[in-house]
């Protein structure tokens, strides 16, 4: 159920808010009366989705950025701080998951991987915090991965990209703290999106297999991510800050 205009007055951007997990935020936030920016690599996606949820009434910007460009980033930034005034909430979707084996990964790999993965939310989260810091209220929401945990094969640069969000998210709490900004991390698990299945031809398989081993035997979906963000990223979550979040069933790996 979603809690009655619980974000009015609260302005939000969202990387990679075009699809999956990052679209379900973009829309739960939204809905809960937040006005929401979607920064996203794919411009025309963006824009379309939020021409969606416009139409729908909501308020919603879309910007075509590259999370690892810090200029663009900090100019999309100052132009939707500008607008309204206030940014109270970073969510840092943003990410690629490449799957690749261990002995076929190279150095230029898991270098684009970790600057995309770490660097993008580094870039957003040091773009944002100024303006939180002035306002003497923020939080930020980062989206690592449950893989962090148990390992996956094929995975090993995106692993090692998202193990590094959570530090990076405890120390931005730290940082945050004495300004009234929280950082928090969700993990999802294994998150039915078409992005997924789309780079995986066995998507079938590997959720009846993974699925057969968690708590509750369902996929996940965005919107569970989503309900998640959106209690880390609202005000009455003020006295939780540093934490991981695992949104993955309760699979017996954790």
């Amino acid at each position: 159920m979603i809690a009655e205009r619980r974000y009015a007055g609260r302005r939000v951007l969202v990387t990679g808010g075009a699809n999956g997990i990052g679209l379900a935020t973009v829309a739960r936030l939204a809905a809960e009366g937040a006005a929401v920016a979607i920064l996203d690599l794919d411009s025309v996606k963006a824009e379309e989705a939020a021409g969606r949820l416009g139409d729908s009434g909501h308020d919603v910007t879309g910007y075509g950025a590259d999370v690892t460009d810090d200029d663009v980033v900090r100019d999309v930034v100052a132009d939707f701080h500008g607008r309204g005034g206030s940014l109270d909430v970073l969510v840092t979707v943003a990410g690629i998951y490449p799957w690749v084996e261990f002995a076929d990964m190279t150095l230029p790999i898991l270098k684009h991987v970790l600057d995309v993965n770490l660097g993008g939310t580094f870039v957003c989260a040091h773009a944002v915090m100024p303006f939180m810091k002035q306002q003497g209220y923020g939080r930020i929401v980062t989206v690592s991965s449950e893989t962090m945990l148990i390992g996956a094969p094929q995975q090993s640069a995106y692993i090692a990209s998202k193990a590094g969000i959570v530090g990076f998210t405890r120390a931005l709490a730290r940082e945050g703290g004495p300004y009234r900004i929280t950082a928090n991390c969700v993990l999802p698990g294994l998150i039915d999106t078409e992005h997924l299945r789309a780079q995986h031809d066995g998507a079938e398989d590997m959720f009846a297999a993974i699925v057969a081993t968690q708590s509750i035997q369902r996929p996940g979906t965005p919107d569970d991510v989503a309900d998640a963000i959106a209690y880390l990223a609202s005000e009455g979550a003020g006295f939780v800050t540093g934490q991981s979040l695992v949104v993955g069933g309760g699979d017996r790996f954790h």
